[in-house]
């Protein structure tokens, strides 16, 4: 009689240090290719052109919109693998992620076919395409097209590593992933190659990290290889986690760029140029949340999972702590200093009209910031429908105090329509958050947070004293260094237990 094969028993780890650990890496993961695409888009801008790297831009954003057939799948994948795991029903794992995978590519064939046959359209009549190139954008469009069902595919199995907490494997892949979107149209473009021959050198690419993404999937569960199953009944589970997940994928943009156009409609074009820049600036603070929330997600589903709600409602807590201590500093540098920044990069009449909105921005930064927390933490323990209700409950108030502010305050009224709507956000997330896990009141009003909260506050109170005194740049800036070398050692001996400095010291050894 032939042995069944035996399924290992692999245990993820989400303690503290692996949070963290996790956390650096994907920080590290979104900055490099950051710092690339600083270097290479000047060349690549100035020997593609305006018109076709117009053309270039317009097709990853129309690529975006379309990312939305892939119904959430990606996500439910990290829930569920999560979850299993947590459970410890490994042996349920390959027909979840072999259903998953499979869903995903007929979606994206399904979003593929439909971009090549609207491609006309969309060149022709919806985009404002040069006529010149009309063949050529049509071509970008189809090759598009072919991508999107291995880009889908590659949702799955990036779920399957997350869930497992591998994000050493997620960002060595993603890394030189995310670096060649840049680095190859610039090499594409000194070899003498087009538009269309970028685009399809970048599906090539994604092709390879299709392929990347199944090798450390099936080295880590090797019975993905032998049991190729797909499952009907989990089609339907995947879909109901998903399709909330879709609403908010679907509306979010919405209430992102909805003042922008706003601007445009109601102020002038160049107000939009005005507007952009400071939006632009505060966004970049997200980098440091989406890390951290990027491995709480499959965190939260795992402890869910297995029933862990002390270990959830712990790190709730934390986390928060974790980002006032980190976003709140850089939020405030950058409301109280708004003015000499955008001065030193973009000149005096960026200056005069951007600073009030990076002022406005900067707070209301914060609080979505936070608001990643507790968003991560209802997926994780699978309410993704209550985060897309209060989308779909934010968007017409959201548009009409936008309508209402920008009207009559301009650029600083549609910047503080934002900061109004994030913290609207973030206190029903933190409200429902706390509701689904029973986690007290006293909780939030704890120790822990109120020390935190209370040295924020004592920072920006120091920052305020600088900002109303004169100083040349040069002075502000090293009292600001001062204040901030005076934060971190409070926020070390006031704020951070003796665990929490036991693990950053163990950490850093590590690291070493």
């Amino acid at each position: 009689m032939k042995q069944q094969e035996t399924i290992p028993i692999i245990k993820v780890d989400v303690s503290g240090i692996q949070v963290a650990r996790n956390t650096a890496l994907n920080l590290v993961g979104r900055i490099i290719p950051l710092l690339v695409g600083v270097a290479a888009m000047p060349y690549v801008i100035h020997h593609l052109g305006p018109d076709r790297f117009g053309i270039l831009s317009l097709a990853w954003m129309v690529v975006g919109y379309f990312a939305l057939f892939d119904l959430g799948i990606g996500p439910a994948t990290t829930k569920f693998v999560a979850e299993l795991l947590g459970k410890g029903e490994i042996e349920k794992l390959p027909e979840l992620v072999w259903t998953a995978v499979a869903c995903q590519s007929c979606l994206g064939l399904l979003a593929g076919i439909l971009l090549a046959v609207s491609s006309s359209v969309l060149v022709e009549h919806l985009l404002r395409i040069p006529a010149g190139v009309h063949a050529e954008t049509r071509l970008v469009f189809m090759i598009l097209g072919v991508s999107l069902p291995i880009g889908f595919a590659n949702g799955s199995l990036q779920g399957v590593l997350a869930a497992t907490q591998r994000f050493d494997l997620l960002n060595a892949l993603s890394i030189p992933s995310s670096a060649l979107t840049y680095l190859l149209p610039a090499a594409a473009l000194a070899l003498g190659f087009g538009l269309p021959a970028i685009v399809l050198f970048l599906v090539l690419a994604r092709v390879v990290a299709l392929a990347l993404l199944f090798v450390f999937c099936v080295r880590l569960y090797p019975a993905l290889r032998n049991h190729v199953r797909f499952n009907r009944q989990l089609v339907r589970s995947l879909l109901g986690f998903g399709g909330w997940v879709t609403v908010s994928g679907a509306v979010g943009p919405i209430l992102v760029y909805f003042d922008s156009f706003l601007i445009g409609a109601v102020v002038s074009i160049a107000a939009v140029g005005f507007y952009t820049p400071p939006f632009m600036i505060s966004n970049k603070l997200s980098i440091l949340p989406t890390s951290l929330t990027s491995t709480l997600f499959p965190a939260f589903s795992a402890s869910a999972g297995r029933g862990d709600h002390e270990w959830i409602r712990n790190a709730l807590v934390r986390s928060l702590k974790f980002l006032l201590l980190t976003v709140g500093p850089a939020a405030l540098v950058l409301a109280f200093f708004a003015r000499p920044l955008l001065t030193l990069w973009l000149g005096a009449k960026f200056a005069a009209e951007g600073a009030p909105v990076l002022q406005i921005l900067a707070v209301g930064v914060l609080f979505n910031s936070l608001a990643y927390v507790p968003y991560n933490l209802l997926y994780g323990v699978g309410r993704p429908d209550l985060p897309a209700k209060f989308h779909l409950f934010e968007l017409p108030v959201h548009i009409a105090l936008a309508w209402f502010l920008v009207t009559r305050l301009g650029l600083p009224g549609a910047a503080l329509a934002w900061a109004v709507r994030v913290t609207l956000d973030f206190l029903l997330l933190i409200v429902a958050a706390c509701w689904v896990t029973r986690t007290p009141a006293r909780l939030l009003a704890g120790r822990e947070l109120r020390r935190s909260a209370g040295t924020l506050l004592a920072l920006a109170a120091g920052l305020a004293v600088l900002w109303a005194s004169t100083h040349a740049f040069a002075i502000d800036a090293l009292f600001t260094l001062l204040l901030g070398g005076g934060f971190l050692l409070a926020s070390w001996h006031y704020v951070l237990n003796l665990e929490e400095r036991w693990q950053i010291r163990l950490w850093l050894k590590v690291q070493r």
